[in-house]
């Protein structure tokens, strides 16, 4: 079943009575189960405003509302608190002072999310940059600032079992000997709806990417067992290929050799690797910038990309 709007509920602390969840994309409704809307209230006894959205019927939903005139979001099962809860706020002072120091300076930030009880120190937001709509996570490490852009932008993002995936990709996991049992596997869903699954296997270095039917779209494997070879970018991929990728990373001059292609099966994997830094080393104006870009060989689509940045607190 396609992903649901569901009705504006409001709610208070002594009755369950507005839960019903109205599809507007097909004819049918679904209940969000009291125990769910309980799981919200045991941490959050004051909530109320509750908007749900179904991400997995029947399993699993984004859940919205207010508590003590904040408004929060995270995912709920039919039991518990499922997700990350993170705060709304409309403060992008220090996100924005941050992305005016980079290379990807000039875009603009919306829907601010901090992690709850983190501070401003872990959020998470959209970054629109000519014309891209960009994940935005910011985090604190040490001594250091660190932002991290990803492409494409998902309109949800969520964890699910295995149970839940394409059999396709268990099929391929079980061939390829890759160990999905407790391994997070996410789901990035874009405006059309359309899924992509990513899974990070432990102790691997990339994720996999394959497409809602459960086809492998990009795998840091050879299938033959060799060890991936670093490479200069222009090593790896055609010409052309690279010709087209590097265009928009002319400001990331810093030369390096971690570029490869990997071979699985008639699958080609690419990782681009392009570096900048600005700031004398070792000083606190130091700034250090990378920007990954992982492409299908083979039809030459841009699968995922991102960029990180470290800057000194």
């Amino acid at each position: 079943m396609n992903k649901k709007i569901l009705l504006l509920c409001f709610i208070t602390a002594f009755t369950f009575g507005c839960n019903n969840v109205v599809d507007v994309q097909e004819p049918d409704t679904e209940v969000v189960p009291e125990t769910a809307i309980s799981a919200i209230k045991t941490r959050y006894p004051d909530a109320g405003q509750f908007v749900f959205k179904t991400l997995i019927q029947d399993q699993l939903w984004k859940a919205k509302f207010f508590s003590r005139a904040n408004s929060y979001e995270t995912q709920v099962s039919p039991s518990a608190i499922s997700g990350d809860v993170f705060i709304n706020t409309n403060d992008v002072s220090l996100y924005k002072g941050l992305t005016d120091k980079l290379v990807v300076s000039g875009g603009t930030l919306s829907n601010v999310q901090l992690r709850e009880n983190a501070g401003d120190n872990a959020a998470r937001m959209q970054y629109m940059l000519n014309g891209k709509a960009q994940l935005l996570n910011y985090y604190v490490l040490a001594d250091w600032h660190i932002v991290k852009l990803s492409a494409p932008y998902p309109v949800e993002s969520y964890t699910v079992e295995l149970s839940e995936v394409p059999e396709k990709i268990a099929s391929f996991c079980s061939q390829a000997k890759i160990d999905i049992d407790s391994t997070q596997i996410v789901v990035n869903e874009d405006q059309a709806n359309k899924k992509t699954y990513i899974i990070h296997p432990e102790a691997a270095l990339f994720p996999i990417f394959f497409d809602q039917e459960g086809n492998v779209k990009w795998i840091a494997k050879n299938s033959d067992g060799s060890a991936l070879e670093d490479k200069r970018n222009d090593e790896v991929g055609s010409a052309e290929l690279f010709d087209k990728i590097k265009g928009g990373f002319t400001d990331f001059n810093v030369p390096n050799t971690l570029a490869f292609e990997a071979k699985y099966n008639d699958l080609s994997s690419i990782r681009y690797v392009f570096q900048r830094k600005s700031g004398p080393e070792g000083t606190r104006d130091f700034i250090s910038e990378t920007h990954e870009v992982f492409v299908n060989g083979n039809s030459g689509e841009v699968i995922f990309e991102q960029y990180s940045s470290y800057v000194y607190k």
